[in-house]
């Protein structure tokens, strides 16, 4: 095993927001494990998501 970060099996700490890129607050948002920067990103990744499942679903009744 080696000790230098680089080789951590643990991820990086998020620097930025995961939808728009910005920097963080003092209050950081979750969805899923992935840190978001506001309550608006918080929205718009959740019905990213939404859309996502029903655009597979509707494939998979087919």
């Amino acid at each position: 095993m080696c000790d230098k970060p680089e080789h951590s099996e643990r991820r990086p700490a998020a620097e930025n927001c995961a939808v728009c890129s910005g920097k963080f607050g003092l209050i950081r948002y979750y969805s899923w494990r992935t840190p978001l920067c506001s309550r608006k990103c918080l929205d718009r990744f959740r019905a990213r998501r939404e859309r996502d499942r029903r655009w597979l679903f509707k494939f998979q009744a087919a």
